[in-house]
């Protein structure tokens, strides 16, 4: 029997949570490259299942609390909750042996019904709209040094370049110094070696990202 995509695990652990744990969908949207490259883009694999909560600062330990309660021994914290109860990560083990990464994060502020849309692997679940992940990952590139947010990046674009000037905008809210920065220590090599683990990804995508960048901080520091 041959081995089952990591794109048909997401889905099984997907469905599992969200038929057996009803608060997820409740509390949660499905977040993440795993929802837009399934659904959307498919253009890289993703390994875990991101979800963030609706609502600002909600307390997800409830959540927890019904996880564990319907996998038990097959749920396995990685890291548990903060005292306020923003998030928390674990491996969940499915029925045939497989391993996936569960993270729920609570989010800094509410989310607005435009920035979801409902699932279609899941409709019991919404998810990220693709306008909603593509400032995520304007945020990300601000904010930590991963070379696949680029690859993402440019995957948005090519395939919605209607997203461009919500792009631009979202990249000018940013510290311009500190974006900058990140972009230009992502020498041609450095991105080669960050996506090492990313066999399907070109890493000529996440260059042209870069530039791309570094072309629209170059024209809004000119104005």
């Amino acid at each position: 029997m041959s081995k089952r995509t990591q794109d048909q695990i997401i889905k099984e652990a997907l469905g599992l949570l969200v038929v057996r744990c009803p608060r997820l969908p409740k509390m949660c949207y499905w977040a993440g490259t795993a929802a837009l490259s399934i659904e959307e883009l498919q253009h890289r694999a993703s390994f875990d299942l991101d979800f963030h909560t609706h609502r600002a600062l909600a307390d997800v330990r409830p959540l927890l609390a019904e996880i564990r309660a319907v996998f038990r021994d097959a749920f396995e914290i990685v890291q548990t909750p903060d005292a306020f109860g923003s998030g928390f990560r674990g491996v969940l083990a499915l029925p045939d042996g497989e391993q996936i990464t569960v993270e729920v994060l609570s989010n800094y502020e509410d989310v607005p019904a435009e920035d979801l849309v409902q699932s279609s692997t899941e409709p019991a679940i919404q998810r990220a709209s693709v306008a909603r992940y593509l400032a995520d990952k304007i945020q990300c590139v601000a904010e930590r040094a991963e070379a696949r947010d680029l690859v993402d990046l440019l995957a948005v674009l090519s395939r919605h370049p209607r997203l461009e000037s919500d792009a631009r905008l979202a990249l000018a809210q940013q510290d311009a110094v500190i974006v900058a920065e990140r972009l230009l220590a992502w020498t041609d090599e450095e991105i080669r070696k960050d996506l090492e683990a990313y066999p399907d990804v070109d890493p000529v995508d996440a260059s042209e990202a870069r530039d791309l960048l570094l072309g629209w901080l170059k024209a809004e520091g000119a104005q």
